[in-house]
């Protein structure tokens, strides 16, 4: 069993009008727990983020799209379930989806780029489907693949190559030992990176690793 990673941007004409008025919200983070095609033609979504709560309250609730949405949390953390009527992308990706031998790993997270990070898993051959199978308007970039394995794969899953890199100069140094034994400066030093270059990586690193502590911790 195998699993590929992969992020996928639709381009203007792909993205519909509701999901660019909650980007322009500028939400810090955007994950996707669960998403389901209804036998109504609209589309049932299940996701949680940080940032602006009321205005993506006011957006679902302006929104001729939104048929219903409920939303628990605040700015610092916030689920929200949302039934939407379907665009064409996202029918024909829902429909790909029932029709291959591949499954998705939950969450889709949205990416600071505006794409969405996908994990799949299933055989090489489904994997050929899921990169073949992606409607016009997409462009689509693989990520990483390899041997799946459930666990914390699944953070490091979300952090790019130059991160994972990052990360593991900065426990080897010390950076996360109690006191604190290496700086960015000697981060910087050894992965060869600018030292302002390294905070921003070890903060993105950060970000990731807290946003998937909470959705363990809080039990939803």
């Amino acid at each position: 069993m195998r699993y590929v990673t992969m992020v996928a941007y639709p381009n203007e004409e792909g993205i519909n009008r509701l999901d660019r008025q909650v980007t322009e919200l500028g939400l810090e983070y955007r994950a996707i727990h669960r998403m389901e095609l209804l036998a109504d033609d609209t589309v049932a979504m299940f996701a949680e983020g940080r940032g602006d709560v009321e205005g993506l309250r006011r957006v679902l609730s302006e929104s001729p799209e939104v048929f219903e949405f409920s939303i628990s949390g605040d700015d610092a953390g916030f689920f929200a379930y949302t039934r939407y009527a379907v665009d064409d992308l996202t029918r024909m990706l829902m429909e790909g989806r029932r029709e291959s031998s591949y499954l998705i790993d939950m969450p889709i997270e949205h990416t600071d780029d505006g794409g969405l990070r996908v994990t799949y898993i299933g055989t090489e051959a489904a994997f050929a489907d899921a990169l073949s199978d992606q409607p016009d308007g997409v462009r689509v970039e693989v990520e990483r693949t390899g041997p799946y394995a459930p666990g914390p794969r699944h953070v490091v899953s979300q952090l790019t190559e130059r991160q994972r890199e990052v990360l593991e100069v900065a426990v080897d140094l010390g950076y996360y030992q109690e006191p604190r034994e290496a700086t960015h400066d000697e981060i910087a030093a050894a992965t060869g990176l600018a030292e302002t270059t390294v905070g921003e990586h070890l903060r993105k690193i950060e970000a990731t690793v807290f946003s998937s502590l909470h959705v363990a911790v809080s039990g939803r």
